[in-house]
């Protein structure tokens, strides 16, 4: 869906990075990524619940928006299992394999640009692969919960958990953009929608 009206945007760190409004997933997205964050290779890195509801909508957007604009860049997609369990080491090793792995011909390389869709599980974890893969890629965070959007996605915090406990191996890397879609918020259950509200109370 088009826009009729720009998009609300919020400065931080002295740029507006992060955009605001409903329907940005898509074609807005795919614009806005190839023209203020450029890259010859995106890779969009979800959960295994929200892969199949908006991974391959995004993937039929990017290749209309590049045949349109002549564009050579390619979107790769990888998806983990959902939960805390997931914010681990062992998974972030899987990502860093899976990304340097040969299958990805040409090879992901500092010119890269990660994509982040999901809660706050998914953001911490992937801004810390993007923090020290290849010494450091950019990234953009696409927060799909009501906590990660007034919280866990601005920032930069990013890190995983350890047996010893949480957030305990992380770092602060900011992402190049913040996209909060607030269609997203309709698909939460109450309870969820009610924690985030909680966090923006205190």
């Amino acid at each position: 869906m088009t826009h009729s009206t720009e998009p609300t945007k919020v400065s931080i760190l002295g740029k507006e990075n992060i955009v605001v409004d409903y329907n940005l997933w898509g074609t807005y997205i795919v614009h806005d990524l190839l023209t203020n964050v450029p890259s010859a290779t995106y890779i969009l890195i979800t959960d295994t619940n929200l892969h199949d509801k908006y991974v391959p909508s995004f993937e039929a957007s990017f290749s209309d928006v590049v045949a349109q604009r002549r564009s050579n860049a390619r979107l790769l997609s990888y998806q983990i299992p959902p939960g805390e369990t997931s914010k681990s080491r062992v998974t972030k090793a899987d990502i860093e394999d899976w990304l340097l792995s040969d299958e990805r011909d040409p090879p992901c390389d500092t010119k890269s640009v990660i994509i982040a869709l999901g809660g706050g599980v998914i953001g911490d974890m992937i801004g810390l692969v993007a923090a020290t893969f290849k010494r450091g890629v950019r990234f953009v965070q696409v927060p799909t919960s009501l906590l990660a959007m007034v919280d866990s996605s601005i920032g930069g915090k990013t890190a995983i958990d350890t047996p010893a406990g949480k957030n305990l191996i992380g770092a602060f890397w900011q992402p190049s953009k913040i996209y909060i879609d607030l269609n997203f918020l309709n698909t939460l259950p109450t309870r969820e929608f009610i924690n985030g509200m909680a966090e923006v109370i205190k």
